[in-house]
């Protein structure tokens, strides 16, 4: 297995708190790390994965046959709804 070596600069604190992990496990500091990687990663990217992925509310969507329903009717503001979405609109800079 081929391997890499990065630089990780630590603030006093976190160097601190490595430090003292390591004492009480037992592991070298690199070793702490390559451990404290390889559990934390995985949390790490489904915390911060893109928020498109991610659902942003709590409430279920409608059933498809109450959707199809409410959205077959006219809408009453179909002219506020066509301004607001004109003013979401942008033009690149010149």
């Amino acid at each position: 297995m081929a391997t890499a070596v990065y630089p990780l600069p630590l603030n006093e604190k976190l160097a601190r708190e490595v430090a003292q992990a390591a004492e009480a496990t037992g592991l070298s500091r690199a070793e702490l790390m390559r451990q404290a990687l390889a559990f934390g990663v995985p949390q790490v990217v489904k915390a911060l994965r893109p928020s498109s992925a991610r659902r942003l509310t709590t409430v279920d969507p409608l059933p498809a046959s109450q959707s199809r329903a409410l959205y077959r009717l006219a809408e009453d503001d179909q002219e506020q709804t066509a301004r607001l979405m004109r003013s979401q609109t942008f033009k690149a800079a010149d």
